[in-house]
């Protein structure tokens, strides 16, 4: 199949707000000093947008890469990780990984270059799409280095099983089974054989995380709650503050 590239046009307004530090800082969650990013989903579409994004964009570039690959424009996102945005600097690497699946739906990440550095990351050109079979293969990147960090759009689809296979993407024979702690997306197994899905029961007494989780999100609540009436806040922060607190939104003049 031949090289999917995304024109420059539908990724250059994503790209510019990753680059602008104040957004990074502001929207993107840290993963250790080297990571910042932002996993979204349809439902972000508005309180995307108002953060100076074009969902828009990002949807269309979604569809692009669906009927390229000959999947159903309705497939849906892994809602485990639907889409993100992230930036990468100097030493940022990730270890080779897997994602979860769902019995009968495995989980597809298409990944966009949007800055290549001069150093590590993905292998793919500048708005080339990379195809990654994440529900059954680990994957990850490079350490990387230079001056110029990479900023990737990230989409992850949960396509049916049967198309997977028709595609040639895992085994014909490849069976799934059930999440467990001998058997998970983590340990090593043999991957043209089996698959590993999530249940939908919990195998664990969560009551005490669930209690740690409460008091969590008290003194997250305080801390927002705080900082929502400090002057001189910026209005797009101000609405996301409200977003999380549950208020209605600030008109942004």
């Amino acid at each position: 199949m031949d090289k999917l590239i995304i024109d420059k046009d539908l990724t250059e307004s994503t790209l510019k707000w990753v680059l602008n530090k104040k957004n990074r800082d502001n929207y993107l969650n840290s993963d250790g000093d080297t990571t910042k990013f932002h996993n979204f989903s349809k439902r972000e579409e508005d309180f995307i947008n108002e953060l100076g994004l074009d969902y828009t964009s990002i949807e269309i570039i979604g569809q692009i890469i669906l009927s390229h690959y000959g999947l159903d424009l309705e497939t849906p996102t892994n809602p485990y990780f639907n889409n993100r945005i992230s930036w990468h600097s100097k030493g940022s690497e990730e270890k080779p990984n897997r994602s979860d699946n769902l019995k009968g739906k495995i989980a597809i990440r298409f990944n966009i270059v949007l800055q290549k550095p001069k150093i590590g990351g993905l292998s793919t050109g500048v708005n080339e799409v990379g195809l990654e079979v994440r529900g059954v293969q680990k994957y990850g990147f490079t350490p990387v280095g230079g001056v110029k960090n990479m900023v990737l759009l990230s989409i992850e689809y949960h396509v049916d099983e049967d198309i997977a296979k028709l595609k040639g993407w895992m085994n014909p024979n490849c069976k799934p089974i059930e999440s467990s702690p001998i058997w998970n997306k983590d340990n090593s197994y043999n991957e043209d054989k089996y698959y590993p899905y999530i249940g939908l029961e919990p195998k664990i007494d969560t009551s005490v995380f669930d209690k740690q989780d409460a008091e969590a999100i008290m003194m997250e609540f305080v801390s927002l709650n705080d900082e929502l009436y400090n002057d001189g806040i910026d209005p797009v922060r101000e609405n996301h503050i409200r977003k999380k607190l549950g208020y209605g939104p600030k008109q942004i003049s």
